[in-house]
């Protein structure tokens, strides 16, 4: 949850996009040259680290995604947030951290611009969303701005704490199949928790990666929260097992996107993304856990898009963060672009120089990070002020796992405080709303968060990076 103090939000690029096209007052063709609906599939997994799929040199295989990769391209992209109601809002918007506020303690964003839902319900598309875990549900974050249906209801499973990918698909497809027309073009949003902790993964991938691994650590809940709350340190053998468990848990969620991604990635006109909100660490003394760290094994994450504009020839940007997908699906696709925002168009050249990313300016060690295609600056952030004296500092073209933490940073590193805030603050000034009252999470919602990590009681150790 971001705090006020969240001046340091995590912008990315310019101060704002230049427009490529007006909003217009009348909605644009919404079809391809041959007459056809040009649909939009987001999809978003929930805590899949990129380097730990095998699209990306990682041992968890996703034939599925991959096939739809093949189609279009594989790129990697920064998230702004490790936490999903925010991450999902930056996702969503196009607009970093600081402007969207505490969602998850109002329940909604600050942020008075229009979503992507939105933007494109007034461009004629029916919109339809579905949600596979708690901390993304409409009384959690407000995200249901501009869809039609927004699907989040579920039978709550206290050993698993996620709702079933296998239904979410399930009610992905009934929808996309209703909404399917000659003439109108549909947005599905669809979100799934299978990734996300605890690591409990079905056979045959519960075995897949462990290997001869002699670590009876398993990845329950019960088991890792010692782990997770910084009361336990994990051998290397266990860090490897609970490692392999959660590869089983991506490779397992491949095939539940089975029947959506057969369903909708081979229809030429349908653009279909692929990413996630944050990763997952296991590694850096941070065990099992992702609200606190800003290395890449958390920040970096997948963006596999098929669609117009994009195929193998694409070239990969040598940067892109997640504010960026919003603008270049509008662009991708010929559509308005929503003025005012932090993302960049990423078909446009290598647009973006430096990307930024916070955690929740409310936890006990809040940090900020600074990344660029090649080097890297994470600090603590004390009293709402960036302590780049007391950064970790890393070369990622020659320490990609950020080991050494005192690498010479480039010049643009310089002053990064005033950068940042040079192009936070005029979106804030535009368009961020009044703060919300904050709200009183029922008990049973209560439950579900305190069960994910997500409530942080009076006598809880909240393990921080070292």
């Amino acid at each position: 949850m971001i705090g006020l103090l969240l001046i340091l939000a995590c912008s990315d690029g310019p101060s704002e996009t230049t427009p490529t096209k007006p909003i217009a007052s009348t909605p644009p063709s919404t079809a391809s040259s041959h007459g056809e609906p040009r649909n939009i599939v987001i999809v978003s997994m929930d805590t899949v680290s990129a380097e730990h799929m095998s699209l990306f040199g990682g041992p968890a295989r996703t034939p599925n995604i991959a096939s739809v990769a093949e189609q279009g391209v594989a790129w990697s992209a920064i998230t702004h947030f490790p936490e999903t109601a925010v991450a999902h809002w930056s996702l969503m918007t196009g607009v970093l951290p600081a402007v969207h506020g505490d969602v998850p303690a109002f329940g909604r964003s600050r942020y008075t611009g229009p979503t992507l839902a939105e933007h494109l319900k007034a461009q004629g598309y029916r919109t339809g969303a579905f949600i596979g875990g708690e901390t993304l549900t409409d009384r959690s974050t407000g995200l249901s701005r501009g869809f039609d249906v927004y699907d989040d209801r579920h039978q709550w499973d206290r050993a698993d704490l996620k709702r079933p990918g296998q239904e979410v698909t399930a009610s992905a497809l009934r929808w996309i199949d209703h909404a399917s027309s000659p003439t109108q073009p549909y947005f599905a949003f669809i979100h799934y928790f299978d990734a996300h902790f605890p690591y409990t993964p079905a056979p045959p991938w519960d075995t897949a990666y462990v290997g001869e691994n002699p670590s009876p650590l398993g990845g329950s809940d019960d088991e890792l929260r010692p782990y997770r709350d910084g009361e336990r340190t994990p051998s290397a053998a266990d860090i490897a097992k609970v490692a392999a468990l959660y590869q089983g848990e991506i490779s397992e969620l491949d095939g539940i996107l089975a029947p959506l991604l057969q369903r909708v990635a081979g229809e030429p006109n349908t653009t279909v993304i692929i990413t996630s909100d944050h990763g997952e660490s296991f590694a850096h003394d941070y065990w099992f856990n992702h609200r606190d760290g800003l290395w890449d094994e958390v920040i970096r994450v997948p963006l596999i898009w098929k669609g117009p504009g994009f195929s193998a020839a694409t070239a990969a940007p040598p940067l892109v963060g997640l504010v960026d997908v919003v603008p270049t699906l509008l662009h991708a696709l010929d559509l308005p672009a929503i003025p005012r925002i932090h993302g960049t168009v990423a078909l446009e050249g290598p647009t973006r120089t430096m990307t930024y990313a916070v955690t929740d300016s409310r936890r006990p060690r809040p940090q900020f990070a600074a990344r660029s295609s090649t080097h890297k600056l994470i600090a603590p952030v004390l009293d709402g002020k960036i302590q780049a004296k007391s950064s970790m500092r890393y070369d990622l073209s020659n320490d990609p796992n950020e080991v050494t933490p005192t690498a010479n940073l480039p010049d643009a590193f310089s002053g990064i405080e005033a950068a940042y805030q040079g192009v936070i603050q005029p979106v804030i000034a535009r368009s961020q709303g009044p703060e919300p009252a904050k709200r009183t999470p029922d008990h049973s919602e209560h439950e579900r968060l305190r069960a994910l990590g997500y409530v942080d009681g009076p006598s809880s150790r909240v393990q921080g990076p070292k």
